[in-house]
């Protein structure tokens, strides 16, 4: 009497560590930057290339940081703890730097902060997600990627898109530029004229190239600085354009990776003048964000190091564009301060893994239980997990049909997941039964 106590006692203390994983696991905030300490994914360059721009993590809160192009003099402009700085662009006076702030929401809003840190001034509300901007050649004007928040947080199932608007940094007044509904809007770049803006998009296939004319008031789908043959050759993921107008930087899968089920970009240049295409690295990693400097003749980028794992591990560098010699630049940014060591622990230690342990383990605990005191039902728990599998497959269907496809690939996953350990289990009776007759 007393082993069977025993044993109900252990099956409900497992039991209950696995409803308040589960729930954990339900009810957590699962970002993976919450502990991260490193630096964020774009870069911009002072006009007089004296500093650079950028995000860094400090356990977890991201803020806008400048730093001198050899790494040192580093310096934290923005410090909001309830939001996340980050995609910084100089003007073109260098005075001011545009960025977007990310709200616990997951929306981000327009500021413009002074290069020192001050005067910050938020331009868009959290009616609408701003995703990338630039200064107008002026400096007066701010152009940016936006969609109305409540579509954004739709997802694939919104019907609206990204578009192009504009906004006077004096007056605040947000104007649409476009109507084009873009399903990816990114990295836009401006002319040097200032009366064309770049942009690229997502056509399916590959990364293309749009402009859109200030002047006109149009997009064209193929930007006229690109011949069309180049654009059938290559995919122009992170696009930018140099200062003179004569050179687009951008990254692209090498070929020799495109067979791999994990694609490695490296960088390329494309002169508009003669047409070719310079293939830059061969780091064998992911390159990320290039950014021309102005008066030298080098681009900065950064290294995907750990591609492509989450949350991404830059790394800055340089390039010297007639040598081809790449630096590394070890910037003098703070260290983590490891706060919140339980609950880091915490995280790390609740994960699918954990889950799947203990399901089998109780599971396999009540198959072992009915061994002893109901033989005849010892294959009961794992006939039950299976019809939870099946049943939860089931639901997966329905739901991808009726409300939302990754919502029904989740439980997709969830289903082959119960399914798995189920098999396991009976693997573990079938075993247990004949070991112990």
């Amino acid at each position: 009497m007393k082993r069977k106590k025993l044993f109900l006692i252990i099956i409900g203390l497992v039991f209950l560590c696995f409803a308040l994983t589960l729930l954990y696991t339900i009810f957590r905030d699962n970002d993976n930057y919450k502990y991260f300490t490193g630096l964020g994914s774009t870069i911009s360059i002072a006009p007089d290339d004296s500093l650079l721009a950028l995000s860094y993590y400090m356990d977890g809160e991201e803020s806008i940081y400048t730093a001198s192009p050899n790494g040192t003099d580093v310096r934290q402009i923005t410090d909001d703890h309830n939001t996340r700085d980050r995609n910084p662009a100089y003007s073109p006076d260098g005075s001011k730097i545009v960025f977007m702030s990310e709200n616990n929401n997951g929306i981000q809003t327009l500021r413009v902060i002074k290069q020192d840190g001050n005067d910050a001034r938020q331009l868009t509300d959290h009616d609408m997600h701003v995703k990338d901007a630039i200064f107008s050649n002026d400096g007066e004007t701010i152009f940016f990627v936006g969609i109305e928040a409540e579509e954004f947080n739709k997802g694939e199932q919104s019907r609206e898109g990204f578009d192009l608007y504009s906004t006077q940094i004096d007056e605040g007044t947000v104007n649409k530029l476009t109507d084009a509904d873009h399903f990816s809007m990114d990295d836009l770049s401006l002319s040097p004229d200032g009366q064309t803006i770049y942009y690229s998009e997502f056509d399916g296939k590959g990364d293309r190239i749009y402009s859109y004319s200030l002047e006109k008031e149009s997009i064209t789908k193929q930007a006229p600085i690109i011949p069309k043959e180049v654009v059938e050759e290559q995919s122009f993921h992170s696009p930018q354009l140099s200062p003179d107008g004569e050179r687009l930087a951008f990254t692209n899968v090498a070929n020799e990776a495109k067979g791999d089920s994990l694609f490695e970009y490296e960088l390329y240049l494309l002169d508009l003048v003669t047409n070719d295409v310079e293939k830059l690295t061969n780091l064998e990693k992911s390159i990320a964000s290039p950014v021309f400097f102005h008066s030298k003749d080098k681009i900065a980028f950064f290294e995907y190091t750990n591609w492509a794992q989450d949350p991404a591990d830059y790394q800055l560098m340089t390039i010297d564009l007639t040598s081809h010699n790449i630096k590394k630049i070890e910037l003098d940014l703070p260290a983590s301060t490891s706060e919140k060591p339980l609950m880091r622990l915490i995280d790390q230690s609740v994960n699918s893994f954990t889950l799947a342990i203990l399901y089998i383990l109780l599971v396999g605990l009540i198959s072992v239980f009915c061994h002893y005191y109901y033989p005849r039902k010892v294959y009961l728990p794992s006939i039950v997990s299976f019809s939870i599998a099946v049943l939860t497959f089931v639901g997966s269907i329905l739901v991808a049909m009726t409300m939302n496809a990754w919502y029904g690939i989740a439980l997709g996953m969830l289903a082959a997941g119960i399914f798995g350990c189920s098999v396991v289990v009976v693997l573990f009776v079938f075993i247990f039964k004949r070991l112990v007759r």
